[in-house]
């Protein structure tokens, strides 16, 4: 009883990892310091991104590489994040994007599938995050 006991603790832990708030912490806290590695572990193989105000669909690859260009952008950037809902699977946040130059307020929507993020949908909502 003691080792199914002592075993159940190391993998609970493990498994709560992989819940869609835990895989959407990881992923803002990536986003500030452009974490390709992170961003690889987080993502599905198929995983789409959608930039919709530039109008650009990602692959997971595509997305990779575009966080070299990323990584300039965000120095001295705040982001902030919260909850709008869950629904059907999917995570819609709404995120407050302070750059040094603009702020942008956006919805960020993200699918799950196996553990991991499949897809992820951003568009601007405001240029201002007043009552963030």
């Amino acid at each position: 009883m003691i080792a199914i006991t002592l075993l159940l603790s190391l993998v609970v832990p493990s498994l709560a990892e992989d819940t869609p708030e835990t895989l959407v912490e990881r992923w803002y806290k990536a986003l500030m310091t452009a974490d390709r590695a992170e961003f690889a572990n987080l993502l599905t193989d198929d995983a789409t991104i959608v930039l919709e105000d530039q109008e650009v669909e990602l692959n997971k690859s595509e997305f990779l590489a575009s966080l070299a260009e990323w990584e300039n952008a965000v120095k001295n950037t705040t982001v902030k994040h919260r909850l709008e809902g869950t629904e059907n699977g999917r995570m819609t946040m709404l995120v407050c994007y302070a750059f040094p130059e603009n702020t942008t307020y956006s919805r960020e929507i993200f699918s799950f599938r196996d553990g991991k993020i499949s897809a992820s949908a951003q568009g601007a909502i405001g240029e201002t995050c007043e009552g963030f």
